[in-house]
Parts: C-alpha cells; structure tokens; sequence
C-alpha cells in the first residue's frame, strides 16, 4: 500500500505542477489576430496591372488638414482567377514604379469643383512621405501618406489621385 500511496502522490504532483505551469501560461485562448486596413478605394498602375494602390485612409485632422494614406503593392506572383475558374499565377517579377510631376498628387473635391495639392512647411517642403523612381519586388510594398488642406465641412467624399494610378472616385472623407 505504500507504493500505491506513493505513487498517486507524485501522480498528484505532477498535475498539480502542470496545472501551475498552465496557469503560469495566461495567455488568451480567443486571441483576435489584429484587423486588416480597410481599404478604401484601389486602382491598378497604369503601365502594369501587378501594380496596385491600395487607399487605406481619408481623415480630417487637427489645424484644418486632411490626411491621406495609401500603399502601392506588387501583386505579381499571387494567385488570380481566370475564365474557368482556375486559379492561375501571375508571373513573379520586379515592377518599377518610376518617378513623376507633384501636380499628379492631389484630390478634388466635386462640392467645390475644386483641386488641392499636398501642404508645405515653411521651407516650401511637402508634408509627406512617399516613395517613388523605385523597384518592388514581388510581395513588395510601401506604405505612403501626405497631408492636403482639409475640405469644407460639407464635403463628405473626395476624389483622389496618386501619381500613375487612374483617380479612386467617391472616397469618403471620416472626421
């Protein structure tokens, strides 16, 4: 009976310090995986349809501006669908989004007829950060944003133009 006794007392131990270890261990059992941007609005590269702008955000800001973020993506190697049904490949390769005029960076708003270029600072700089006259990879991508002057409060969508990309129409401006 000792051996038995014995035995089922390290039994006992042994769960107990697995129980431990399993408490020691709090992570979350429903753990959400963080939320893919929303995107806005996307429009294909004018000189290959692998490269994609994605508009990921039109916000009203602080001192009378808008914000403006997007990211281009080479898509070259994902999978697409094609006529059948079947999923076909595109082929893998680098893609040059190449360099262009400022006035290609801008968004109209239709309430007001109106076209607005990025702010500058006092050294006349924009207020940006973009990338440009560089080669993506496959799977590449570059997240990008500039600030304009905000639209009149009535207006609630815009009409946005990235440089070599066809203009993503409608795009509501969040507050």
């Amino acid at each position: 009976m000792f051996k038995g006794s014995a035995l089922a007392a390290v039994a006992a131990v042994v769960v107990a310090m697995g129980m431990a270890a399993f408490a020691q261990d709090a992570r979350p059992q429903n753990a959400q995986a963080p939320a893919a941007a929303v995107v806005l609005g996307t429009s294909e590269f004018r000189n290959d349809p692998d490269l994609r702008c994605d508009l990921l955000e039109v916000k009203r800001i602080s001192g009378g501006a808008l914000l403006v973020r997007w990211r281009i993506i080479n898509a070259a190697g994902q999978t697409t669908a094609a006529g059948g049904g079947f999923a076909n490949p595109t082929p893998a390769k680098t893609i040059r989004y190449p360099d262009f005029n400022w006035e290609q960076l801008y968004y109209i708003d239709p309430a007001e007829n109106k076209k607005y270029l990025p702010l500058t600072d006092s050294a006349n700089n924009r207020i940006l950060e973009m990338s440009w006259n560089l080669d993506l990879a496959p799977g590449q991508q570059r997240l990008n944003w500039a600030k304009f002057p905000a639209p009149p409060p009535g207006s609630g969508k815009i009409s946005v133009s990235i440089p070599n990309f066809s203009p993503m129409e409608d795009v509501p401006v969040a507050q």
